[in-house]
């Protein structure tokens, strides 16, 4: 049976809402955070690791680094294999390789927090459109309340109707994207659980 644009929709969500936010957008202000996770705007690599500072350090300027990281803050690649992948670049990092392996934690730090941040941003932003649905479904309902009390002939029986279904969908929508929002409040505590766990695994191939 095909899907019908309602169950699409809960499908697409996620997705559009992890890629919305640009890199630097500000989060918005006024209590909009809706996940029952505590809000961490930003990570302190401090408390995970205990290496090197990564203040300042041009990862990117090491090429097999910049290969590497990508690999290892997917998601889709799984944390063993991330370590596998770790102890590899070790074994060929040579003398310098305590100073490479902080680069590669500077590179993984940097993309799994800005990754968050964009997360983070566009969860906020999804709440806002949240609140706008909610307000414009509470205005639907005295409408339509007001449209059926009117209602004499059928030209306003249908356009009691009409907003009867405009209601329903709104409804609907707005069921649908707080279903999707639970799951995507975990998205931020994800990417904080793999950068400790990565952090650990470059940790333990440092000396």
């Amino acid at each position: 049976m095909p899907a019908t644009p309602f169950r699409s929709l809960r499908f697409a969500v996620p997705l559009l809402l992890l890629t919305a936010a640009p890199a630097l957008a500000a989060a918005p202000t006024g209590g909009l955070w809706p996940c029952i996770q505590r809000k961490v705007p930003v990570l302190a690599y401090g408390q995970m690791w205990s290496g090197p500072s990564i203040e300042n350090l041009a990862w990117q300027e090491d090429r097999a680094v910049a290969e590497l990281v990508p690999v290892l803050v997917a998601q889709r690649t799984p944390i063993d294999d991330a370590t596998r992948r770790i102890e590899e670049f070790a074994g060929k990092a040579g003398a310098e390789k305590k100073e490479r392996l902080t680069r590669l934690f500077a590179g993984v730090f940097d993309q799994i927090n800005a990754r968050r941040s964009r997360i983070i941003s566009g969860i906020e932003r999804y709440s806002q459109h949240q609140i706008e649905l909610s307000k414009r479904i509470k205005d639907e309902s005295l409408d339509l309340a007001k449209a059926k009390k009117a209602a004499t002939g059928d030209a306003d029986k249908a356009k009691a109707a009409e907003l009867e279904q405009r209601l329903l969908w709104d409804t609907r929508i707005y069921d649908a994207r707080n279903q999707a929002m639970t799951a995507v409040c975990e998205s931020p505590v994800l990417l904080e659980q793999r950068a400790f766990s990565l952090a650990r695994a470059i940790q333990n191939v440092m000396e």
